[in-house]
Order: C-alpha cells, then structure tokens, then sequence
C-alpha cells in the first residue's frame, strides 16, 4: 500500500508541475485573415492600447500581446495561455474581439495592419488608439482615453470629432467648426475627399489629423 501511495503522490506531483509549466503570464499571439468579399472590418478592443498601421497588402494582421497582472491577495500573476482573438464572419463584415472576461486583470495591446476595405469600425471601452487609416469609411468609438488618428486629406470627406468629457481637436480640415460646451467638445470639418468619419471619447481626448503626407505602409512586427 506505502508502495501504490507514494507513486499516486508522484503522479499528482507531475501532474502540478505539467499545469504550472502549461500556464503563463505573457504572450504574443499572431493572427491574419485574408479580406477577400470582406467590405466592413469591426474590431473590439474592450480594454488595453491599440496600434493601426494602413497595409497595402490584402491580409489583415494582428499580434496581440498579452500580460496578465496579479489580483489582491493573490501572488501569481493571471494565465494568459487560453486568450485568443475572437473572429466572426457574417456575410462582408469581419468582427474581432476579445470576450470580457479575458480583459480581467490583462494588459493587452493590439498591432494591427488594416488594408483598405469600404468600412472600418473600432470599438475600445478603456485605452489608447494611435492608428493611421487609408480609404476607408472610418467609425470610432473609445469609451475613456486617448485617440490620435491620421488620415489623407484627399481621401475624408466630413470628419466630426467629439468629446463627451476632454477635448476634441480636428487639424488639416476646412472649414472647421469648433463648439464647446462646459467640458464637452465637438468639432466639424472637412477634406477634400467623399469619406465620412466620426471619431469619439466618452472621457478624454481625441486627435484627428488630415495629412498629405503619404501614409506609411505598415512593416509585420
């Protein structure tokens, strides 16, 4: 019986040591979809910091990086080895995300390379998006933070940028309207091409630019 008990402990014993070597606390994930019959491209960031860089490839690529933190009491920092990017299909439209409970307690930051495609859409509850976006008709809404965008001023049509609580600056437009009313912020302009775009914060700052500068094409991380 002493025999059988001291080798059950030392499967249990293994059986620990193989979790604790299949857990980890960081991670770099890689993703890439091709954009074939794809015209609208949504992404999710729920909470964490974003990169944009425009492609001129017809792939969109995504690396996630991945950080979990510790939680009060607890010594170890969170698993991360079972987040993945979430993708859905449904007919043009392209959706990726990550589900709520995959944010808590993770630093995340996303790089994207985006192709052109006919409308992009990017969502973030908590963070940072600085990204550069070519032909595209662009929707953005960040929840609390900060948003820097570039965008070609031969390519935007109408541009409004707004700011529940911040500020709202809008650069390279005509004809450029500010209002500001007690601490929020909306601004109107203008370029010189046909697409609509309007970038959002809830809570913080929001930066438009309309360059002429020709938009560099994202290298692959």
């Amino acid at each position: 019986m002493k025999t059988i008990a001291r080798t059950l402990f030392g499967i249990s014993v293994l059986a620990c040591g193989i979790n604790a070597m299949a857990a980890e606390d960081e991670a770099i994930r890689h993703y890439t979809y091709s954009l074939d019959g794809i015209q609208e491209v949504v992404i999710d960031g729920s909470v964490g910091t974003m990169e944009i860089r425009h492609s001129d490839s017809d792939e969109l690529k995504v690396e996630l990086e991945l950080e979990g933190t510790r939680h009060m009491w607890v010594l170890s920092k969170r698993d991360v080895s079972d987040i993945e990017l979430v993708d859905k299909v449904r007919g043009d439209r392209l959706s990726l995300s990550l589900k709520d409970h995959d944010v808590d307690h993770v630093k995340v930051h996303w790089r994207v390379e985006l192709p052109s495609v006919e409308r992009t859409r990017v969502n973030m509850g908590v963070g940072a998006i600085n990204g550069e976006f070519g032909d595209t008709e662009l929707t953005l809404d960040l929840g609390v933070g900060e948003g820097d965008i570039r965008v070609m001023r031969s390519v935007a049509g109408r541009v409004e940028t707004s700011a529940g609580v911040g500020s709202a600056e809008l650069r390279g437009a005509s004809d450029v309207v500010s209002r500001r009313a007690m601490v929020s912020e909306n601004t109107l302009g203008y370029g010189e091409g046909t697409r609509k775009m309007e970038l959002s914060v809830g809570v913080g700052e929001m930066k438009v630019h309309l360059t002429d500068r020709t938009l560099s094409t994202a290298q692959s991380w």
